[in-house]
C-alpha cells in the first residue's frame, strides 16, 4: 500500500511536469498551426519548361500557358484551383477558364460561374461508378442522353462573363445526334474527332455568353449523344488558361482506371502543366496497398509524358482532415507513396500536409473558421489559402530560375491576413503618427520584404500604415514603420 501511494504520487508530479511544458507547444500549435519552412516546391527541376514558357509570356510572347488540374471535391469546388488561377492569371495574363462542365446535370456542385438547364431525358456518370454505363472523358463525368428532343442551355453568370467569347467548342462522342447552336448561324467546324469522340466548334454570331444546344437525328446510325465538356474561346490567347478538372469522393487510381478517353482528349487541350491534387478519399479506405499504388500511378504518369511530350507534372499531398472525427489511417502512407511516385517519375511535388502543420491539424483549421463540419472540406477562404500558398511557392521557384521575376509581396501580405484566423487577432497595425513613429526612407534594392524583416513586422501592417494598395515602393519615400516594429 505504501509503495502504491508513493508511485501514484510521482505519476502525478511527472504527469504535471509533462502537462507543463507540452502545453505551451499545443498553444503555439492552437495558434498558427502553418509551417511556411515547408511551403516550397519540391524538385522544382521537373517544371524548367513552366517557368521558361512563363517567362516568354512575361517577356512580351503571344502565347498559352495551359494547367489542367486535376483532384477530387477540393478541385471541383473550384476554390482551391480557383485562387492558383487567379493569381497565375493576374501576372502572366488571362488566356481563359478551360473545359467546363455543367455538374448541376450530374446532380453535383460548381462550377459557381456558370447555370445550365438540361431538358429531355438525360443520364450521367463518373469515375467512381461504372465507366461502362457512360464512357468518360478529361473532365471525369459524362452526361449522355437517347431523346432527339433532348436541348440544353449553359450561360455564364452576371458578373462572370469572360470578354468577347469568340466561339465554343462541344466535345462529344462520335455518330451521335447532329448538334446545333442557336448562337452560330455558321456551319459548325470539327476540331477533332477519332474513333472514340470528337470536338465540334460554333462561331458566336450573337457575342452572348448565353448558349442554347438542340439535338436532331439525321442518320440512322445515331441513337445517342453524349457531353464530355464544354470550351469557351476568346480572342485573347496570351496568358495561363485554366482547366479544373475534379469529382466529389474521386481516388486518384479511379483517374488511371475509369476515364478511357482522358488522355487523348488531354492532348487536344496541349497541357504545359498537370497538376495532381488526390489522397483525401484514399486515406479513409479500409485497406491500403501502396505497391500496387505507386506502380500504378507511376504507369500512368509516364504514359501521359510519353503521349504528350512536353508536359510537366507538379503533385500535391493529400491534406489533413478528420472526416467524422476518424483518423485518416492512410494518410501518411499515401503521402509517402505520393512521394516515391515523384521520385520515380521525375515530377515536381509540393507537401499541402506539411505545410497545413501535419497530423491532426484540420481541428485547428475549424476552429478558425476555415474548415467545415465535416473536417473533411474547407469553406472558400481555407482554399483559397491553400491555394495562395502552392501559388507563393511556385513563383518563388520561378523567381529563382528566370530572369524575368515576378513580385510576390501582395500575395504574401494576402497569406499573412489570411493566417490571422487562426489567432483571431489584427496583424494589420493601425498608423502611428505620434513623436515616436520610426520611419525608414527607401534606397536602392529595398523592398517590402526586406524593409519588414528589418523592423519585425508584417508587410500587411506596412501597407496599411502607409496606405499603400500595392507592394510597389520607390527610392527616396519615407515609410511609417508600425509601432510594434523594433
Amino acid at each position: 500500500m505504501y509503495k502504491s501511494g508513493i508511485c501514484l504520487f510521482l505519476l502525478l508530479i511527472i504527469s504535471q511536469s509533462l502537462k507543463s511544458q507540452i502545453q505551451p507547444e499545443d498553444s503555439i500549435l492552437l495558434v498558427n498551426p502553418i509551417n511556411l519552412s515547408e511551403n516550397v516546391i519540391r524538385n522544382p527541376k521537373a517544371l524548367s519548361r513552366s517557368f521558361q514558357r512563363l517567362n516568354a509570356i512575361k517577356s512580351g510572347a503571344d502565347s498559352t500557358f495551359v494547367v489542367v488540374h486535376f483532384g477530387d471535391s477540393h478541385i471541383q469546388m473550384g476554390h482551391f484551383s480557383g485562387a492558383i488561377e487567379k493569381n497565375l492569371q493576374t501576372i502572366f495574363g488571362d488566356a481563359g477558364n478551360g473545359l467546363l462542365f455543367p455538374y448541376s446535370a450530374c446532380k453535383s456542385i460548381g462550377p459557381s460561374s456558370l447555370s445550365s438547364n438540361f431538358t429531355g431525358t438525360w443520364e450521367f456518370n463518373n469515375i467512381n461508378s461504372n465507366a461502362s454505363k457512360i464512357r468518360i472523358g478529361v473532365k471525369g463525368y459524362g452526361l449522355k442522353t437517347e431523346d432527339t428532343t433532348a436541348k440544353f442551355n449553359i450561360n455564364y453568370l452576371p458578373g462572370n462573363n469572360p470578354n468577347a467569347i469568340k466561339s465554343v467548342s462541344i466535345f462529344h462522342g462520335v455518330n451521335n445526334f447532329e448538334i446545333s447552336c442557336e448562337n452560330s448561324t455558321k456551319k459548325p467546324l470539327v476540331n477533332f474527332s477519332n474513333s472514340d469522340w470528337q470536338s465540334t466548334r460554333f462561331y458566336n454570331d450573337t457575342k452572348s455568353a448565353n448558349f442554347s444546344f438542340s439535338l436532331t437525328k439525321t442518320d440512322q446510325i445515331q441513337s445517342e449523344f453524349t457531353f464530355y465538356g464544354i470550351l469557351f474561346e476568346t480572342s485573347q490567347h496570351k496568358g495561363v488558361q485554366y482547366h479544373h478538372c475534379g469529382v466529389v469522393g474521386a481516388k486518384f487510381p479511379q483517374i488511371t482506371q475509369n476515364t478511357p478517353l482522358l488522355i487523348s482528349q488531354l492532348a487536344q487541350l496541349k497541357p504545359n502543366l498537370i497538376l495532381f491534387s488526390y489522397g483525401s478519399n484514399e486515406t479513409y479506405l479500409p485497406n491500403f496497398d501502396s505497391k500496387s499504388y505507386i506502380k500504378e500511378i507511376v504507369k500512368f504518369i509516364k504514359q501521359i509524358k510519353a503521349e504528350i511530350p512536353g508536359v510537366e507534372i507538379l503533385i500535391t499531398s493529400a491534406p489533413d482532415t478528420k472526416s467524422n472525427n476518424q483518423y485518416p489511417l492512410h494518410k501518411n502512407e499515401i503521402n509517402k507513396s505520393l512521394a516515391k511516385i515523384v521520385a520515380n517519375t521525375e515530377v515536381a511535388y509540393w507537401d499541402l500536409d506539411a505545410v497545413m502543420g501535419g497530423d491532426s491539424t484540420m481541428d485547428v483549421w475549424r476552429n478558425a473558421g476555415l474548415a467545415q463540419k465535416d473536417k473533411l472540406h474547407f469553406f472558400k477562404s481555407g482554399y483559397q489559402l491553400q491555394g495562395n500558398m502552392l501559388s507563393l511557392a511556385f513563383l518563388e521557384a520561378y523567381n529563382k530560375t528566370k530572369s524575368k521575376s515576378v513580385n510576390t509581396e501582395d500575395l504574401q501580405a494576402e497569406i499573412e491576413n489570411q493566417m490571422t484566423a487562426f489567432s483571431g487577432k489584427k496583424a494589420i497595425d493601425p498608423p502611428t503618427k505620434n513623436p515616436k513613429t520610426i520611419t525608414h526612407t527607401v534606397k536602392k534594392g529595398d523592398t517590402l520584404t526586406n524593409i519588414a524583416k528589418k523592423y519585425r513586422c508584417s508587410i500587411a501592417s506596412l501597407k496599411k500604415a502607409n496606405n499603400l494598395p500595392s507592394a510597389n515602393i520607390k527610392i527616396g519615400d519615407t515609410l511609417i514603420i508600425p509601432s510594434k516594429g523594433k
